[in-house]
């Protein structure tokens, strides 16, 4: 049985949106800036901020109120295409430092766009540091206070309901392949958020069998989907071997929405985290 989550494969996303014809898209206030975000948690902290009358077009991975829900792609943003992000005629185009090819990136600094491109955050304060550091970057500045208290509140929650001392690992999943998160990765940063360890003693993503999740006799596992119900039953369904971990025996199999980690953690990352510590109270 196919798991039935759609799963996010972070960093393998390949597919690239078609935009809209000229005209299409949203025009934003007159005079305002004109922003394409190239990815999720940006575009998140955007709008957080304000901002979402000057946005133009995102990424495929972004997540729109039902306002902007008509604002056309310019596709995953390690394969932007110049002559699309240019169709939007923007102003500034903001990401992570993944952003590119790095000749796209050339051509819209040589067209005179600005570009902000942030480090991936893998912990609070780098978030809070991007925020900021976005914030400035606009052209009439932007007040980041309440984004930045909300995050601290959450952060506070976090560490009242921390899961320190528990193993937990983070999978990608696609195909009936498995991809275990190591060092340095988002889904180890999520983790962190958490504060349970993360037993993977490598660096990035690595395949893995089952065999060897069951050698980490992991408390908790997450997997990269978008938070169906159903994500422990099609796990131990397409990998039967999980059900003898600890989490699969105390139901500890939960999905986040993947889509937020795709260029380190953001708002979203931050929610998500807090959501498992609370489900995993709740039981």
């Amino acid at each position: 049985m196919l798991l039935s989550v759609r799963i996010v494969v972070i960093g393998l996303v390949l597919m690239s949106a078609m935009l809209l014809a000229p005209g299409s898209y949203a025009e934003g206030r007159p005079g305002s800036q004109r922003i394409v975000s190239t990815d999720g948690a940006t575009t998140e902290v955007l709008l957080a901020l304000g901002m979402q009358d000057s946005l133009v077009a995102v990424d495929v991975t972004s997540v729109l109120p039902k306002a902007q829900a008509d604002l056309p792609s310019v596709g995953y943003h390690r394969t932007l295409s110049a002559e699309g992000v240019m169709s939007m005629d923007p102003d500034l185009v903001v990401g992570s430092e993944h952003m590119g090819p790095p000749p796209v990136i050339a051509q819209l600094e040589a067209a005179g766009v600005g570009v902000v491109r942030q480090p991936p955050a893998h912990s609070i304060e780098g978030l809070k540091a991007n925020i900021e550091q976005l914030a400035a970057s606009l052209a009439d500045g932007a007040d980041s206070s309440a984004l930045l208290a909300k995050i601290d509140e959450q952060q506070q929650k976090l560490q009242q309901q921390s899961l320190k001392g528990m193993r937990a690992i983070f999978l990608l999943t696609a195909e009936n392949r498995l991809r275990l998160s190591g060092r340095g990765t988002a889904g180890d940063a999520l983790i962190q958020l958490t504060g349970a360890s993360n037993p993977a003693d490598f660096d990035n993503y690595r395949s893995v069998t089952a065999e060897t999740l069951l050698s980490y006799e992991p408390e908790l596992i997450i997997v990269a989907g978008e938070g169906e119900s159903d994500t422990a039953e099609a796990l131990l369904n397409a990998q039967p071997m999980l059900s003898h971990t600890p989490a699969a025996q105390n139901q500890r199999i939960i999905a986040v929405d993947g889509r937020t980690l795709v260029a380190g953690i953001g708002p979203g990352a931050v929610r998500e985290a807090l959501r498992v510590v609370e489900l995993l109270q709740a039981r």
